[in-house]
């Protein structure tokens, strides 16, 4: 069986996008990659690199649920990491991951939420450890 230890996503501000995972979401910066091309990331299994999203062509915004890609995190408070978001200033599209129901800025969901990063990336976030068929944490 293969597992999933690194995550690559292009990024139009490196350093922006750097502080939303560290201090929102929680990943320890490593390091930058040579000649700052790049940051590395990690949750403590996994590698997440931020690279440089290029120039051109412009890239599209899409709307939550049309996406390219989304990801989704298991957090140890999920009331701390949405009062986190809502400090940064992330959107939070969506007051829970299965029910799709619509996020209600004045309190903390009960079982998840999804937050989009500075460039737009769904990040499905919760507390529970079963919330995806398959994972062990």
């Amino acid at each position: 069986m293969a597992h999933l230890r690194h995550l690559a996503l292009r990024c139009r501000d490196l350093e922006r996008s750097r502080e939303f995972y560290q201090r929102v979401i929680g990943w320890r910066f490593i390091d930058y990659r040579p000649s700052r091309g790049g940051i590395d990331l990690t949750d403590g299994v996994s590698n997440i690199t931020l690279l440089p999203h290029p120039a051109e062509p412009p890239r599209p915004k899409f709307e939550e649920g049309t996406e390219y890609i989304h990801f989704g995190v298991i957090v140890e408070d999920l009331a701390a990491c949405w009062r986190r978001c809502r400090e940064w200033g992330a959107e939070i599209s969506k007051g829970d991951v299965k029910e799709r129901t619509a996020a209600d800025p004045s309190q903390p969901p009960l079982r998840s939420f999804k937050v989009l990063d500075p460039d737009g990336n769904v990040i499905d976030v919760t507390a529970n450890h079963e919330e995806w068929r398959g994972v062990s944490v």
